[in-house]
């Protein structure tokens, strides 16, 4: 069910004597890659070899390549797995999350990754009583650190680390596997010295485990369904109706707006007035929002269908604007009510 956070008045739209309000809702937007749906329990499982010190980090003075840095990347991906860990057990679905620290990884070859076969994976799963894996099969952390002069006689600095990290999802017989690549940034504020602007860059160690925290956190991300906030409009005129309705819809009292709206909808029908006609399409797109918040969305698609039509008859700028608005938010109702429907 959405969740309404806030409803302010935002904007007097072009039309007169009309405006419109703003409020949030949180809705929950799919996972990009569904092949955790329906686990209850997951594992995740370290199957990297641990990167070699020397390997990926450089040192650059005025464009230049001076050395190599030699980093402890011993805990990257348990950095990793921890931060896919936090943000999987955000999902309500799964009920257990828990991690396998110790690689299962034996080849000690850390630039040829070594995934699992499907037969390992689930004696995994049937090892630990869990419905799900995710495995990170590799994770690569590289950097380029480097200062140089500015024209002013100041000197700036930057490090900037890359991670590419390779995983595998299993779920009751189902694999997917990918790479996953991400990118951050550390800037420093133009200094006198050079050893100044390098102080305020993290040391690459921190910046590094950072990352391979980051890299967690997205790959959890789009294997689980995520909650983010979307505006909604409702229209408001000079009618004693669609103020009763508006104040309804404040306290949440959804089919009570509705009842007020649907008596300005049914008038716009029943007369040849241009504004009652105007102020139909306004009420039909209230309604079509407050059967949204009841979870109806096929009475929501209904009323955002009347409400285009609607506008479409209303042959000015704003008419054909909002006509456009509204059929965008009707193609999100569309969708919604297909995965209610698939559920």
């Amino acid at each position: 069910m959405n969740r309404i956070l806030t409803l302010l008045l935002l904007f007097l739209s072009l039309c007169i004597n009309a405006q419109q309000w703003r409020f949030w809702i949180d809705e929950k937007q799919p996972a990009t890659h569904n092949i955790l749906s329906n686990a209850k329990s997951v594992l995740l499982v370290n199957n990297a070899v641990v990167q070699p010190e020397g390997f990926g980090h450089t040192i650059a003075i005025d464009g230049e390549r001076q050395e190599s840095e030699q980093v402890d990347l011993t805990d990257a991906v348990l950095y990793s797995l921890f931060a896919a860990t936090q943000t999987l057990e955000y999902d309500p679905d799964i009920l257990r999350v828990e991690i396998l620290e110790y690689t299962q990884n034996q080849s000690n070859n850390f630039y040829s990754r070594k995934t699992l076969s499907s037969t390992q994976m689930q004696g995994i799963c049937n090892r630990y009583a869990v419905d799900a894996l995710l495995i990170i099969n590799q994770l690569v952390l590289y950097n380029i650190r480097e200062s140089f002069p500015l024209e002013d006689g100041s000197y700036y600095a930057y490090l900037q680390a890359y991670a590419q990290a390779h995983w595998t999802a299993y779920n009751h017989g189902k694999v997917l596997s990918f790479t996953t690549a991400d990118t951050l940034v550390w800037e420093s504020q133009p200094m006198y010295t050079r050893a100044r602007a390098l102080e305020q860059l993290p040391t690459t160690q921190e910046a590094l485990l950072y990352l391979a925290q980051t890299t967690g956190d997205s790959i959890a991300r789009l294997l689980t369904p995520q909650w983010i906030a979307s505006a909604r409009y409702l229209y408001d005129c000079s009618c004693e109706h669609m103020q009763a309705g508006l104040n309804s819809f404040r306290y949440q009292r959804w089919k009570e707006a509705i009842h007020h709206w649907q008596q300005i909808a049914t008038d716009g029908a029943l007369t040849h007035s241009k504004a009652n006609k105007k102020a139909a399409a306004m009420a039909a797109a209230n309604i079509a929002i407050a059967y949204e918040m009841l979870g109806d969305y096929s009475s929501a698609c209904a009323y955002a269908n009347e409400a285009c039509h609607l506008f479409g008859a209303w042959k000015t700028a704003y008419g054909r604007q909002q006509q456009v608005n509204i059929r965008y938010y009707l193609e999100h109702l569309q969708d919604k009510k297909e995965q209610v429907y698939a559920q």
